[in-house]
């Protein structure tokens, strides 16, 4: 699934997704739900992205260390 958008929660949804975190489905609902909302909410939710891919990717690490 290749997505192309200066937006940081597609980039982080598409990290998540080849992260194996979420599924292509799951990828493709967020990014249908992200293109609906407003230039207000659109910014909201790429500050939450960068959060969520920190989480993401430190749960991925610590799982690789076990």
């Amino acid at each position: 699934m290749q997505i192309n958008s200066k937006s940081n929660f597609i980039r982080r949804v598409q990290e998540a997704f080849l992260l194996k975190k979420i599924s292509k489905k799951t990828a493709s609902h967020f990014k249908t739900v992200y293109e609906k909302f407003d230039i207000k909410k659109k910014s909201e939710a790429d500050e939450k992205a960068v959060e969520l891919l920190n989480e993401l990717i430190s749960e991925s690490i610590m799982k690789q260390k076990r």
